[in-house]
C-alpha cells in the first residue's frame, strides 16, 4: 500500500484533533508544536510559517500568536522539546548497554544516533545558531545535560585508564561531532543515496561502536 502524501497527513490529523475537541482543553500549544515538528520533517523548514501552521492546525490565523510570539519562538520550542528527548532517549539506552565505562560511552552515542533519526523534526531545529537568544529565553541550559552526560562519560573512561589522561575537552568533541555529524549526513541523504550504509541499524552500531574504539582504544 502506498504511503500517504505528507501535507495530506497532516490536513488529515489536524482535522481529526479538531474534531476531538482537542483545541477547547488547553492542548492548542502541543497540536501546534506536533504539526510544526511535522511540517519540518516532512517538508523543512522553509515551509514553516505561523500563518501556515494555522491553516494546517485548522484554527484562526491568530491562534497561534497566544502561544507563540513569532517563528523563533516556535522553533525554540521545538528545540527545548527535542534537547528533553535526546537527553531521555541517552539516559534510556546508557542504562541498557552495561555499567562499564566503555559501555555507557557506547549506549550514550547509541542513544544520541536513535534519537535523530527517529526525531527528525526536532533534530533539524536544534542547533541553529539564529535560536540562541530564544532558547536562552525558554530554555535555561540548552543541550547542556545530554552534554555534560557525554562529559563525564568521557571523564569517568579517563579515570579507569581506557582514555588517555588530559583535558577530556578534545575527546569529547571528537565524540560529539562524530555522533552529530552521522547522524546529519544519514538524515540528509548522502550515506544512503551513496549506499555506503545499508540501514539504520547498521549506522547506529557502526558508529556507537567506533566512537568507543576511538576514545578508548578497545574493540
Amino acid at each position: 500500500m502506498s504511503r500517504w502524501p505528507a501535507a495530506l497527513c497532516l490536513a488529515f490529523m489536524a482535522r481529526i484533533a479538531k474534531k476531538s475537541g482537542a483545541y477547547h482543553h488547553g492542548d492548542l500549544r502541543r497540536v501546534l508544536l506536533e504539526t510544526a515538528v511535522r511540517v519540518v520533517e516532512h517538508e523543512g523548514l522553509s515551509a514553516l510559517s505561523l500563518q501556515a501552521l494555522s491553516k494546517r492546525a485548522g484554527v484562526s490565523s491568530g491562534a497561534p500568536y497566544h502561544h507563540f510570539e513569532s517563528r523563533e519562538q516556535l522553533l525554540a520550542a521545538i528545540a527545548e522539546q527535542g534537547f528533553q528527548l535526546l537527553t531521555a532517549e541517552m539516559k534510556r539506552c546508557a542504562a541498557l548497554a552495561g555499567r562499564d565505562a566503555a559501555s555507557e560511552l557506547r549506549g550514550l552515542g547509541e542513544g544520541y544516533l536513535r534519537f535523530a533519526l527517529a526525531h527528525r523534526g526536532h533534530f533539524r531545529v536544534m542547533f541553529r545558531p539564529e535560536l540562541q537568544d530564544h532558547l536562552s529565553k525558554s530554555c535555561a541550559a540548552p543541550g547542556e545535560d545530554s552534554f555534560d552526560m557525554l562529559r563525564a562519560s568521557v571523564q569517568r573512561c579517563q579515570a579507569e585508564g581506557l582514555a588517555r589522561p588530559g583535558d577530556p575537552m578534545p575527546l569529547v568533541l571528537v565524540a560529539w561531532a562524530g555522533v552529530h555529524g552521522a547522524s546529519t549526513l544519514w538524515i540528509d541523504g548522502s550515506l544512503g543515496s551513496k549506499r555506503m550504509v545499508p540501514s539504520e541499524d547498521i549506522l547506529v552500531d557502526m558508529v556507537a561502536r567506533t566512537l568507543v574504539e576511538l576514545i578508548t582504544g578497545k574493540r
